[in-house]
């Protein structure tokens, strides 16, 4: 249980940027030998430094996931110029073509990279709201599952229940921080936090053809979806670098909180999952 507070930091990809220290800009690759330009509309340019470079694993399409975040992404040529957030695309049409998409295809498996030593690799059912995570953050090693709106932390060979009946205040500081694992929480606050958008062009993720945008977020907005507050000193937006394919789904998402890149990746959308919640002999219980 001492293991539970440092899910926070992998938990963060898609919306914490705002939750305290510097938060810095998101990487940002440039257009490079391989992209070309994308049909531009309306929207706002922001500035965003450092260049991108992705992790993740093999599809899976069973409960278990898998700890591993490696992959062979091929980068773009980095940009000569650190502030490009590309040739402004409007926001809104940008949002709605990554909820459409979602919304069609809602399972997934994701791989989380978090600084050197903090992952998270799972599958994950948007529709229903069901996962299973498996978190490594500094060697400590935790799976979560949620099913029908519940946690559960697994005790090999038991799980228990993350519940916010619990006078035990590490289960509540699990509940807490559990919340945050799911990607559709995190969309949810990405979407309404997002205030303008670019794009930079086409680049290869894993052997997959996608365009590369550029997302400014405003933390509070965000947070607020989150049902969090934005620490003193954070910053007022954050820059994010999404990837997302020709059927509009995300394959790569990146940006830097406190001096720490983080890099999702995304595979297997639409893929069968069988996510199913620990009864009788496997719970263990918890005061």
């Amino acid at each position: 249980m001492r293991t539970i507070s440092m899910t926070l930091a992998v938990a963060a990809t898609l919306a914490l940027a705002g939750c305290g220290g510097d938060g810095g800009p998101g990487p940002t690759a440039g257009t490079g030998s391989t992209s070309k330009d994308a049909p531009i509309t309306s929207g706002g340019p922001a500035t965003s430094s450092g260049t991108a470079s992705s992790t993740s694993g093999s599809g899976s399409t069973s409960s278990t996931a898998t700890s591993s975040a490696s992959s062979t992404s091929t980068p773009a040529t980095t940009s000569t110029t650190s502030t490009d957030t590309g040739k402004p695309f409007d926001a809104k049409e940008f949002t709605d073509r990554l909820e459409a998409a979602v919304d069609k295809n809602p399972t997934v498996k994701i791989d989380v990279q978090f600084g050197p030593d903090a992952t998270a690799s799972g599958t994950q059912d948007l529709a229903n709201n069901t996962l299973e995570m498996d978190v490594d953050a500094g060697g400590q090693q935790m799976t979560y599952r949620l099913v029908d709106g519940q946690y559960y932390l697994a005790q090999p060979p038991k799980w228990f229940a993350v519940d916010d009946a619990s006078t035990n205040p590490l289960v509540k500081k699990a509940l807490e921080q559990t919340a945050l694992l799911s990607m559709q929480t995190q969309l949810d606050a990405f979407v309404a936090g997002v205030e303008s958008a670019g794009v930079k062009g086409t680049e290869k993720v894993d052997g997959v053809s996608t365009t590369h945008y550029t997302a400014t977020v405003d933390t509070d907005k965000a947070l607020r979806e989150l049902g969090m507050a934005k620490a003193p000193g954070s910053p007022e937006t954050a820059i994010y670098d999404v990837w997302l394919d020709d059927d509009d789904l995300i394959r790569k998402m990146s940006f830097t909180q406190n001096g720490a890149n983080a890099v999702l990746t995304a595979t297997d959308w639409g893929k069968p999952v069988s996510i199913t919640k620990p009864t009788g002999s496997e719970l263990a219980k918890v005061n």
